[in-house]
């Protein structure tokens, strides 16, 4: 994701506001973004950016697996065993940062 984040950063930025938009839309507006092809194919042949595309796929395909593991972790160990936050903290440390962001 840091990769892509850094790649983003190295688009002019009348097209990374182009993106933000977007974003912004479908994510405050409830605005549905189009799974069409984008208009880069007729720049960019499709074979050329193919492994980039896969990449993500596989890429969000592993933010969303990691995702939904720590939201039913979370889930059993809230409403289920009834843990507190502190109870939860203790066992898994290291997702505290997602905890508190799901827990709001």
């Amino acid at each position: 994701m840091v990769a892509f984040m850094w790649e983003y950063m190295k688009v002019p930025e009348d097209s990374r506001e182009k993106v933000k938009n977007l974003l912004k839309d479908a994510n405050e507006n409830g605005v549905k973004i189009s799974h069409q092809a984008p208009t880069l194919y007729d720049v960019v042949p499709k074979e050329e950016i193919a492994e980039f595309e896969e990449l993500m796929r596989k890429t969000i395909a592993d933010i969303v697996s990691e995702a939904s593991s720590i939201a039913c972790w979370v889930y059993v160990q809230k409403y289920v065993k009834h843990k507190t936050l502190n109870e939860m903290l203790q066992e898994l440390p290291d997702v505290s940062q997602f905890i508190l962001a799901m827990m709001r």
